[in-house]
């Protein structure tokens, strides 16, 4: 039996079984599926059993459910971070075409296949169906790309990761040939980049068949990026012109890219702004969770990115550590300055600050600790002392 989203009895639902339409009921109450029935606004107004058992399994509130809290419509970096389903079926003459979501439960993630349709001749209500899908599975029933395009995430500061709208793309071919094809086209992310060179830096010394490779290589990332592209559709990820290649920037995300944008608005206005700008640096530096591309140490190819964005974040952190020094926050000046010590562990006037910080916030034990790994880190390293001494931080410079 159908119910509404207080559990009662929908009348609308008995008006049609005292019709004759009892078969249709049964078949909708029945029905192994979770199916809603929306209002114009996406608020549940009808549902059958098995949605009852799936609300009740995710731990959600009947009161004022709507597809938006059911599925998550509109969060950042999911399938639906872009519309809500409602507004999308009363957009279209015809069903949604199918797509799997991750719903979150007191047991974790639950994978759901999803469609709706507009229904009611004038399009004022939607029918929703869920069906269980199985978390990560990135088989699709149509192309995941419907609503905004196709959609890939890098994340190249700390260890690399790579998503899709459908899912992490994670596995051993991140540190095989396609996967470092792949963070070399990151590097080079600004320009194209030619296949003898592309050969020359990844593989040094290969033999004259390099060329072959490095194309048989692109084809491999092309199929792991994309694997239901037709043989001959032109991949929405990797652009190729006259023997060149380059990511399609237009549909990749490379969190190195927010990164520099955040701190770089953040340091445009710090002079005139502090509050905004150290928002707009903590926004930024929220997202540098380590080197670029640091699983790669020793790659000469992306020597010169990692010590750019290496830069930009010690910049960041000197700027959020004066402004946090201003404004007199000190904890938020003590956490920058620890964040640019551990990114410049020989810059003794970095060091020498965060201890005049600990005296000043009372915190002299931690300052003779950091005095005491420094002076050991120099000592090790080049055989020298530092260039002031504990007694020289009871009058600070900050």
């Amino acid at each position: 039996m159908a119910t509404v989203a207080g559990g009662q009895t929908d009348r609308h639902a008995g008006a049609r079984t005292r019709r004759g339409f009892s078969l249709e009921s049964e078949a909708f109450g029945a029905f192994p599926y979770s199916l809603f029935v929306l209002d114009g606004d996406g608020r549940v107004v009808c549902r059958n059993d098995e949605a009852t058992r799936l609300i009740e399994s995710l731990g959600l509130a009947e009161a004022k459910l709507t597809c938006c809290s059911l599925l998550g419509c509109r969060v950042p970096e999911t399938v639906l971070e872009a519309a809500c389903v409602t507004e999308l079926a009363l957009g279209r003459d015809a069903p949604l075409p199918e797509i799997r979501v991750d719903i979150r439960s007191p047991a974790g993630a639950d994978a759901m296949w999803v469609t709706a349709a507009a229904i009611g001749g004038e399009g004022k209500r939607v029918v929703l169906q869920l069906r269980p899908g199985v978390a990560g599975d990135r088989r699709r029933r149509t192309s995941p790309h419907w609503m905004a395009g196709p959609r890939l995430r890098i994340r190249a500061l700390g260890p690399t990761s790579v998503e899709s709208v459908e899912g992490p793309i994670g596995g051993a071919w991140l540190d095989q040939r396609a996967g470092q094809l792949l963070k070399y086209l990151v590097a080079e992310r600004r320009r194209a980049v030619a296949v003898d060179e592309i050969g020359e830096n990844i593989w040094p010394g290969a033999d004259y068949a390099v060329g072959t490779s490095v194309r048989y290589y692109i084809h491999a990332l092309r199929r792991r990026l994309e694997p239901q592209r037709g043989s001959r559709e032109p991949s929405a990820f990797i652009l190729v012109r006259s023997g060149t290649y380059r990511l399609a920037l237009d549909h990749v995300d490379v969190d190195a890219d927010d990164f520099e944008a955040h701190v770089s608005a953040g340091l445009a206005i710090a002079a005139t702004s502090p509050q905004a700008a150290a928002a707009e640096l903590e926004r930024g530096l929220a997202i540098y969770r380590g080197e670029f591309l640091a699983e790669l140490p020793y790659a000469e190819w992306a020597l010169a990115e990692r010590h750019r964005l290496h830069d930009l974040a010690c910049l960041g952190l000197r700027r959020l550590a004066d402004i946090r020094l201003e404004l007199r926050v000190l904890d938020g000046a003590a956490r920058a300055l620890e964040r640019l010590a551990t990114l410049q562990p020989f810059d003794e006037d970095v060091h020498r600050r965060l201890m005049e910080l600990d005296i000043l916030r009372g915190r002299r034990s931690d300052a003779v600790r950091r005095y005491t790994a420094l002076r050991s880190r120099l000592r090790r390293t080049f055989g020298q002392e530092p260039n002031f001494t504990l007694a020289d931080l009871a009058h600070p410079r900050l």
